[in-house]
């Protein structure tokens, strides 16, 4: 298993910021590649899939960018 963390801050006000670009990627991912529904899991929104036969974890931490290890570590 292959885990992809999209970085960014949570929130509307942020949605289209520069710095959620890591969230733009993996919600692009998540769309192109059906992967399941965003479930709230791990401090973050994750969806699971697979690419090319690797099972894939996508997280988006819902901690603000400055925190987002507490998500992914």
């Amino acid at each position: 298993m292959l885990v992809f963390a999209g970085l960014g801050n949570p929130g509307a006000k942020y949605a289209n910021n520069r710095h959620n670009v890591g969230f733009m990627a993996v919600d692009a991912v998540a769309r192109r590649h059906s992967f399941s529904p965003w479930s709230k899991k791990f401090q973050g929104l994750i969806a699971e899939g697979t690419l090319a036969g690797e099972k894939i974890l996508l997280i988006k931490p819902q901690t603000f960018m400055n925190l987002s290890g507490q998500a992914v570590g």
